[in-house]
């Protein structure tokens, strides 16, 4: 039998999408507004995406990321998969 403990441990693990974004701007001296301009992104998209704290990503925002900072999809997101 499970406990309850244990769920709420199971949820707070969960699988999520982390966005390396940080590592991206941080390498290249960058400031989120400085790279929403230069990527005609909004602020607000690339505030999220920094922090990691989306819920969906948009194929065109990947896209001009991955493209601005010359990577893949692999070098702009990590999946982290809850153990077992």
């Amino acid at each position: 039998m499970v406990t309850v403990l244990e769920q709420i441990s199971k949820t707070l693990v969960a699988d999520r999408v982390i966005c390396k974004l940080k590592q991206l701007m941080d390498a290249e001296g960058l400031n989120q507004s400085q790279l929403a301009e230069m990527t005609n992104l909004a602020p607000g998209t690339v505030g999220k995406l920094y922090r990691s704290q989306f819920e969906r990503i948009d194929c065109d925002t990947a896209i001009a990321l991955c493209k601005f900072f010359n990577v893949d999809l692999c070098g702009l997101f990590e999946i982290q998969l809850q153990k077992d």
